[in-house]
This record gives structure tokens, C-alpha cells and sequence, in this order.
């Protein structure tokens, strides 16, 4: 199939503006690399240069900012007419007679594929570049310490605003605007104080973490249930690992030559990549039917093998909320707390136990141990995504939960990390924590409503990350007290012992099932008075 230019602007509501702001962000950027090559003589160490020291870099930040304006503006879609709004409430997308992959569903899942590797290949960057980082700036390790603490803060944030704003302005906006703000960001190579590294990685982080969740939602809404849940958690474990081998071949291959910003740098390319694939990404088909674009539906569902039928059961309007107020509001409240608190419980020893795991095990035992990461990662994705597609979603969130527990309470019970007997529970702890990782993303993209997916799994994103700012300094304070793997064990055991009953108790199914809008009803003209859903700009 050939794409033509209509394909490329899908989604878009004013692709003049859009493009123009690509363009002129890419210019932008471009025209900060004279400065760092210039400093090629000098390792291409920058601290201590002035913000205002070459005129390119001055014209290249104003480009940035007006070129993400404009890209904004040609984003931002204006309400849709009263009767488009009658028109959501008629129809539904449905399954067609052969509930198979099409090239188009092929086509969406390379290239959202590619785009969570890139995405995931931001946050995995800093741990590269933090050594030459530090000693460039002549900082401590206190203070270095921030930037993971500024990339996590921008992953919270990142997660509930781009899931908020996929509910508005739809999935491929959103993706689109992620992207382009990886673009952007990838001038922190060029920052020469430390404290604008801090700002532009927070402001990373932020784009970093809204792409995910966006990823997802738009899968759930168009792959069909018989393939959807082998696929989305397949991508989730496996873009990790594919994304932390690119990040670490590119380390080792360019550090050396060109000092730790060209990590920064060289991330450009690949997030120009998820630009041009994104005309691989149309708009979600359940998105558009929602907020009455039914034309624009119609090619889709086609093109995906899916039937738009007209015969959408009644519902009675309803007045807009917001998204926090929809998640939180009668009938998804207890989705909600327990998809939060299991995403929480995970952080907590992904980003508070496991990081203090190389300090506890050593140097040698850790070099020897923590490769098994890797070698479990594949076959280990590849048995959750079996069991959770063809045996069940919620009993294998529950059985991923369970491994890890037991996995923390054998290490608690050795206290010390020395030994043979470490490996056993380590291995556990590496596949309860990848099964974990590569099942929450899916499972909360499925559980939710159309109108509120977006926030969901922003929301499940963002608890997911919330670890990483208060995790770290409690389970230092409790190792100051009692050292050893005992009290942090149990600790971590505990929150993910809890979460896990509750996902037990109150998960629910979603292995080949269509998605369920039941608890969704269409949000009329009347609803807000000016003849549209509420939110949509």
C-alpha cells in the first residue's frame, strides 16, 4: 500500500503548522552542533561556557521554542460539530469475521515497537553518562544524584499529562508531540552548567514518560483481542532489553571518542525516526468514534479488518469530568487503586530494593549476578506473554506478584549477599520483576473505558515511577540502621505481598476479550452546552 500525504497527516488538524514546527525544531538543534564540535580540542567538555557564548546556539534555542509552538498549534484540534457529537453515540467498533493481523495492524506494531525502544533508551541513557558527568562538573555524588531524580519527577508528570491529553487530543497527536519533544531535548548535550542539564532532563523525562502509556492505549484500541495481549507484553519486556543493548553499544562505542554528551546527540536521528513512522500510526478507530469523527474512522476500521457498526446501544449523556475525577469517580475506583498500588508496590523494589542491590552484593559478586537479567529477560517475556494471553491476565499479574515475593523474602531470610545461595532468589527476583514490568502497561490499558484509557495508563505509568523519588532515601536510612538484605527485604516483600491480593481479589479478566466499554456513556452536546464532548479542543 502506498502512503500518501493524507496518511502522513492523520490526526493532525493543521499540518502546515506541524511540519513547519518539525522543521524548525530540527533546525534548532542542528544549529548547536558547531558549538560541540568546536570543542573537540577539548574532549568536548563544555562546563563553565556562557549560555549567550555563539550566536548560533542563542538563534537555535528560539528556534526550539517556536517551533514546538507552532507544532502545538497545528496539534490542537478544534471542537467537533454538535451532529459529529450526536454520531458517537450510534456508533461502535466491533471485530470483523476474521480476527487476524492485518498489514496495517503490522505496520503499527513495528513502529510503535520502535518507538518504545527509543523512548526507553532516554531514561537508560543517564546511567551512562553520569561518571563523565560528574567528572566534568567536579560534583559529588549527592549531587549527581539529581539527575536520575529529575528524570523520574519528569516521567511522573510526563505519565498524567500525556495520558490526559491523549483522552483530548487523541492517541497520534500525543505520540506526535512526544516525539517531538525528544527532538527538542536533545540539546542537553549541549547545556554547560549543570543545573541546565537538570531542567532539560526533567523536561526529557516528562516527554519520555508520556509516550508509553499513549503506546499502549493505542494498541489495546486497535489490535485484535485474539493477538492483542501476546503482542503487548511482548513489547513491554522486550523493548526494555532491546533498548538498554542499543544504549549500551552505542556507550561503548562513542563515549570513548566523543565524551558522554553524545549520548544526548545522538538520540536526534532516532527521534526524527519516530516522526516519519508515525504515518504508520493512524489515529485510534475507538478514539475517533468516540468524539464523532466518523469519516475519518471509516478508512481505519477498514484498513484494520474491523466492522463500524450502527447499532450502539443506548446511553444516557452525561456531564464531563475531568480525568482524575473519571478515575477515580463510582465504578472504576477500585480499578484504580488496584492498578496504582500494584504499579507502586513494583517501584518500590524495582527503583528502592534493586538499587541498592551492586552496593550490597559488591562489585565482583554483582559483575557475576546481574547479567542473568539479561540472559532471563527473553525466554522469561516470552512465557508471561503466553500465559497471560492464553491462560489468564489477572492470574499471571498474581502469579508474577507471588515470584517476586518469594524471591525478596529467600533474599531476606539469607540477610547477607554473599554466597552461593544468592543466586537462586536472584533469578526469582529478575523474573517476577520483568514478568511485573511487562504485564502492568497492558493490563491497564485494557481494563479502562475508551474516554479515560489515556489517563489510566498514565496514571499506572506514573505510580510505576513514584518509587524512584521517595524509595532510594527510606531504604538508605533503613540499611544505616540494619544492614544486610534482612529489614529492606521484607520491607519490599510486604507493599508487593499486599498489592498482589489485591489484584487477586479484585483484578479483572481480560485475556481474548474485547475491550469493555460498558461503564462508558457518550458524552452528548448537551453535556457541555457547546455541542461537543467536554475537553476536546
Amino acid at each position: 500500500m502506498t502512503l500518501s500525504r493524507t496518511d502522513l497527516n492523520t490526526g493532525i488538524a493543521r499540518p502546515w503548522w506541524f511540519w513547519t514546527g518539525v522543521a524548525l525544531s530540527c533546525a534548532g538543534v542542528l544549529l548547536h552542533l558547531p558549538m560541540f564540535f568546536a570543542m573537540r580540542s577539548m574532549h568536548y567538555r563544555m562546563a563553565g561556557m556562557g549560555m549567550g557564548s555563539s550566536p548560533e546556539m542563542i538563534t537555535g534555542m528560539l528556534l526550539l521554542v517556536v517551533g514546538l509552538g507552532a507544532a502545538v498549534h497545528g496539534l490542537v484540534r478544534r471542537r467537533p460539530a454538535a451532529e459529529d457529537a450526536v454520531a458517537a453515540g450510534r456508533y461502535r467498533v466491533a471485530p470483523g469475521p476474521e480476527e487476524r493481523l492485518s498489514p496495517a495492524h503490522r505496520r503499527l506494531v513495528a513502529a510503535l515497537s520502535l518507538a518504545l525502544v527509543i523512548d526507553v533508551m532516554k531514561p537508560a541513557t543517564i546511567a551512562f553518562i553520569l561518571p563523565g558527568m560528574r567528572e566534568e562538573y567536579g560534583i559529588g555524588a549527592a549531587e549527581v544524584a539529581m539527575m536520575p531524580v529529575a528524570a523520574l519527577t519528569g516521567t511522573v508528570i510526563g505519565s498524567l499529562v500525556w495520558g490526559w491529553l491523549a483522552d483530548r487530543l487523541g492517541r497520534r497527536a500525543t505520540i506526535l508531540l512526544s516525539s517531538l519533544m525528544f527532538i527538542t531535548t536533545t540539546v542537553c548535550a549541549v547545556m554547560p552548567a549543570f543545573v541546565w542539564n537538570l531542567v532539560m532532563c526533567l523536561v526529557m523525562g516528562t516527554a519520555a514518560g508520556g509516550l508509553l502509556p499513549v503506546a499502549y492505549a493505542m494498541m489495546a484500541e486497535s489490535v485484535p483481542a485474539r493477538q492483542r495481549s501476546v503482542l503487548m507484553v511482548l513489547q513491554a519486556g522486550l523493548a526494555t532489553g532491546v533498548a538498554y543493548f542499543l544504549t549500551s553499544a552505542l556507550a561503548a562505542a562513542l563515549i570513548p571518542h566523543f565524551g558522554w554528551r553524545v549520548m544526548w546527540l545522538v538520540h536526534f536521528p532516532f527521534a526524527v525516526v519516530i516522526i516519519l513512522v508515525n504515518r504508520w500510526i493512524p489515529e485510534s478507530p475507538r478514539f475517533l468514534v468516540r468524539y464523532g469523527r466518523i469519516a475519518e474512522a471509516e478508512r481505519i476500521v477498514h484498513d484494520y479488518g474491523m466492522v463500524l457498526a450502527d447499532d450502539a446501544p443506548p446511553s444516557e449523556p452525561v456531564a464531563a469530568q475531568g480525568a482524575l475525577a473519571a478515575l477515580f469517580g463510582r465504578g472504576v475506583l477500585v480499578k484504580t487503586l488496584v492498578v496504582g498500588g500494584y504499579a507502586l508496590s513494583w517501584s518500590i523494589v524495582n527503583w528502592g530494593f534493586m538499587t541498592f542491590l551492586p552496593t550490597l552484593l559488591g562489585k565482583a559478586e554483582a559483575g557475576r549476578v546481574l547479567p542473568l537479567s539479561s540472559l532471563l529477560a527473553i525466554p522469561g517475556t516470552a512465557l508471561v506473554a503466553y500465559l497471560y494471553a492464553r491462560w489468564s491476565s489477572r492470574r499471571t499479574m498474581v502469579l508474577s506478584g507471588a515470584v517476586t515475593v518469594l524471591a525478596l523474602l529467600g533474599l531476606a531470610a539469607l540477610g547477607r549477599a554473599g554466597g552461593a545461595g544468592v543466586y537462586l532468589p536472584l533469578a526469582l527476583l529478575l523474573i517476577g520483576t520483568g514478568a511485573v514490568t511487562a504485564t502492568l502497561a497492558p493490563y491497564a490499558a485494557e481494563i479502562y473505558p475508551t474516554h479515560v484509557r489515556g489517563a489510566a495508563g498514565g496514571f499506572a505509568a506514573a505510580c510505576s515511577k513514584a518509587g524512584g523519588l521517595f524509595a532510594p532515601p527510606l531504604i538508605g536510612l533503613l540499611l544505616a540502621q540494619y544492614p544486610g538484605m534482612r529489614v529492606i527485604g521484607l520491607c519490599a516483600a510486604v507493599s508487593m505481598a499486599v498489592a498482589t491480593v489485591a489484584v487477586a481479589r479484585k483484578g479483572r479478566e481480560t485475556a481474548g476479550r474485547e475491550l469493555d466499554e460498558a461503564p462508558e456513556a457518550v458524552v452528548s452536546p448537551a453535556a457541555d452546552g457547546r455541542g461537543a464532548p467536554a475537553g476536546v479542543s
